[in-house]
C-alpha cells in the first residue's frame, strides 16, 4: 500500500509541474523575455562585434546595442532604444520613448552601461535625425528563437542591414 501512495503522490507531482507550465505558457507569450544577437562587422579595415539585447514584455521594449572592437576589450559604442511595445497577432509596432547613450568611465572611455534620455530631451531629440519614432515589424517566436522582421529605417522594405534578425533567447 505504501507503494502505490507514492506512485499516487508521484503522478499528482507531475500533474501539478505539466499544469504550471502551460499556465506559464498562457499567461506569458513566447515572445515575452530577454533576447540577444550577435554578429561581426566589418567598417574599412577595422571588425567590429556587435551584440543586440532585446527585453520584451507584453506592453514594453528594451533595445541595447553595444558594439565592441574586434579582439579588444574596449567599447566602441552603444546605443539604446526603450518605449512602448503594441503586439496584434504577429505584428509588432515599437514606439520609442527614450534613447540611451554609453556611461563614460573616469578614462572617458564607453562602458557597456546606458545613460537614458527621455523623449523631448536634447540627446533624445539629437538621434531623432537617425532613427525612427515608430517601428512596425512582423515576428515568430518559440521558446528559444524570435524571429524580428523590422523596417527599421522605414523606407518600404526590409533589406537592410539588421532588419531581419534571428534572435536567440537568453
Amino acid at each position: 500500500m505504501h507503494v502505490s501512495t507514492f506512485g499516487a503522490m508521484m503522478v499528482l507531482i507531475l500533474m501539478s509541474v505539466t499544469l504550471t507550465t502551460c499556465d506559464r505558457q498562457e499567461d506569458d507569450p513566447f515572445y515575452v523575455g530577454t533576447w540577444q544577437y550577435k554578429e561581426k562587422v566589418y567598417a574599412g579595415e577595422f571588425a567590429y562585434n556587435t551584440t543586440r539585447t532585446l527585453i520584451l514584455t507584453e506592453t514594453t521594449f528594451e533595445e541595447v546595442y553595444v558594439m565592441q572592437r574586434d579582439n579588444s576589450t574596449t567599447i566602441a559604442s552603444v546605443l539604446g532604444m526603450k518605449g512602448d511595445l503594441d503586439v496584434n497577432g504577429i505584428e509588432m509596432t515599437f514606439t520609442l520613448k527614450a534613447v540611451g547613450d554609453c556611461i563614460k568611465d573616469t578614462q572617458n572611455k564607453c562602458t557597456s552601461s546606458v545613460q537614458w534620455y527621455a523623449k523631448g530631451s536634447a540627446v533624445y531629440n539629437n538621434y531623432m535625425q537617425y532613427l525612427e519614432e515608430t517601428v512596425d515589424g512582423e515576428f515568430e517566436a518559440d521558446e528559444d528563437y524570435l524571429w524580428l522582421v523590422r523596417d527599421m529605417n522605414n523606407d518600404g522594405d526590409t533589406d537592410d542591414d539588421w532588419e531581419d534578425i534571428e534572435f536567440e533567447r537568453l
